[in-house]
């Protein structure tokens, strides 16, 4: 609620800077959401971004209101979603002739393949984008372009630990870098390459020369901006490793303890890998087994994630690819047998796809329909009426005690306090001021179901509902999801959403956000 709150102030900003002159403080909404929002709540950026690009007004607006919600998916290591925003605004930029942005957008994209490891397809981008701003007549654009195309060399370089060659790309980039008119632009782009100059000269072992880089970059990202980027938490983990290298221990625990306020609040994916595995590190050679443990667990957890969201990203490429294949094999006229063969297993596959799409399609439709008729609650557990009580109510419990617990399971079943984690029918039954015999009772009779049955379809109706209200749960990762109602993990919200809906949560939301029509209304997940 606090994040919808700030996201609705953001947007109320953004309305009405745009009332006062459209240019100029759209420049500075954009600004502020890139150098400070974003460092604070990743989440809340990419909502005000979102906002930004409703109230662009000129193609210009939205391409850069698209490559800022590009980039705060790209922080957020969603690969899918960023890629999707620069294609979807270079499609602008081609549009209307604007090579400058085209050559930017090439730019995203290459850094795009190359976090990947795609790294010959994100050199093509580079080259694309060069091809595209030698039509550019503006020599800021020119050399500011240039000069990240010869920084994004670097990185490749970096990345395969040519640590000399990357160096070299640096420094040329650092030529174009220079020329720039003094700006927040310029501060920024000179303090990213020192950050990284420093980073290669300390891969060499050069470690003076690193502290000059580490230094000199701080002090230009601190004319940049203001706020704790995950520029400054780069810069203050390599001035850790500095200091660690000098056996300056105290030094060297005060940058990385700030690099590790940065990294966490930021969420940085690459920053949080970096810090956790220096400050383990640091702790083992401090002798600190228990700091070490604790980092390097959350290191290689760090590591895990990453790896699952690069084979991810890898996957939906070879999916495209292979449809692809499939595409062009089909209308060859001139494949032989084997080309009929494997049409006819395709055709067969493609039936029992049909059918399980079909059968997906008539349960999808049945919890929406069943979900509209709740209104408010999707699945809703209507609490039974009972006008007359059984003897076996009678001999359990008194009238009035039942009637008080149904009252209260129905306050409950309002109250959404079936999402806190550790409830449970002995906790529930303290709430209540009963004990478990009876409410189990209630729970088994009134409601029909166990207590956890009864527990899971509260929160698996809880959830649905949100999603069906609020078209922005339709971005949210299904980790997300579980949490929001409750689940402790992925796989178990999974299980239980598949066994009360017949469908996963994954193919549930792809159906509503084609129902809904959200493709260029709603940012994707």
């Amino acid at each position: 609620m606090k994040q919808f709150l700030i996201a609705i102030t953001c947007l109320f900003t953004v309305t009405y800077l745009f009332s006062q002159s459209p240019e100029e403080d759209f420049n500075r909404a954009f600004m502020h959401i890139y150098m400070h929002t974003a460092s604070e709540d990743i989440n809340v950026a990419l909502e005000a971004a979102d906002s930004l690009y409703r109230v662009a007004g000129s193609d210009i607006q939205k391409i850069r209101s698209l490559m800022l919600i590009s980039d705060m998916f790209h922080r957020m290591s969603n690969r899918d979603s960023s890629i999707h925003y620069a294609i979807k605004a270079e499609r602008i930029a081609e549009r209307t002739t604007n090579h400058a942005w085209q050559a930017r957008i090439c730019g995203v994209l290459s850094t795009q393949h190359r976090e990947t490891g795609l790294f010959s397809a994100g050199k093509q981008y580079v080259e694309k984008g060069l091809r595209a701003i030698e039509k550019v007549d503006n020599p800021e654009v020119v050399n500011q372009f240039k000069g990240q195309c010869f920084q994004e060399l670097g990185f490749y370089a970096l990345a395969e630990k040519q640590y000399h060659e990357a160096i070299a790309h640096f420094k040329r980039a650092d030529l174009f870098f220079i020329n720039l008119a003094d700006s927040t632009i310029r501060h920024f782009a000179l303090a990213q390459n020192d950050e990284r100059l420093g980073l290669c000269h300390m891969e060499l072992g050069a470690i003076d020369s690193a502290k000059f880089y580490y230094e000199r970059a701080l002090v230009l990202e601190r004319r940049a901006s203001e706020a704790e980027t995950p520029m400054k938490g780069f810069i203050y983990d390599g001035l850790g490793r500095v200091h660690l290298a000098k056996q300056q221990y105290g030094l060297a625990d005060s940058c990385f303890q700030r690099a590790l306020a940065i990294a966490e609040a930021s969420g940085f994916p690459n920053l949080k890998i970096s810090v956790y595995k220096n400050l383990a590190h640091y702790h083992q050679l401090t002798g600190n087994e228990e700091g070490y443990h604790q980092y390097n667990e959350k290191y290689l957890r760090e590591i895990g994630d990453d790896a699952a969201r690069h084979r991810k990203y890898a996957d939906n490429i070879l999916a495209r690819i292979q449809q692809k294949v499939l595409e062009l094999s089909a209308t060859n006229r001139m494949l032989g047998i084997a080309a009929a063969a494997f049409i006819v297993l395709a055709g067969l596959s493609m039936g029992m796809y049909i059918r399980r799409q079909r059968k997906n399609q008539r349960r999808y439709k049945d919890v929406i329909s069943r979900l509209r008729s709740a209104r408010t609650q999707a699945l809703a557990v209507v609490p039974a009426t009972v006008e007359t009580s059984s003897d076996r109510d009678k001999d359990l419990m008194p009238e009035s005690t039942k009637q008080e617990l149904l009252r209260k399971l129905e306050h409950f079943e309002s109250s959404q306090q079936f999402t806190e984690r550790n409830i449970s029918i002995a906790v529930l039954a303290g709430k209540m001021k009963t004990n478990t015999k009876y409410l189990s009772y209630i729970i088994n009779n009134y409601r029909n179901k166990d207590f956890n049955s009864y527990i899971n379809e509260l929160r698996i109706n809880y959830i649905i509902s949100k999603i069906g209200a609020d078209n922005r749960y339709l971005n949210y990762k299904i980790s997300y999801l579980a949490e929001e109602c409750g689940f402790a993990t992925h796989s178990q919200f999974t299980t239980v959403f598949r066994n009360i809906t017949g469908l996963s949560p994954s193919t549930f939301l792809t159906y509503l956000k084609k129902d809904e029509q959200v493709g260029d209304n709603t940012m994707v997940n």
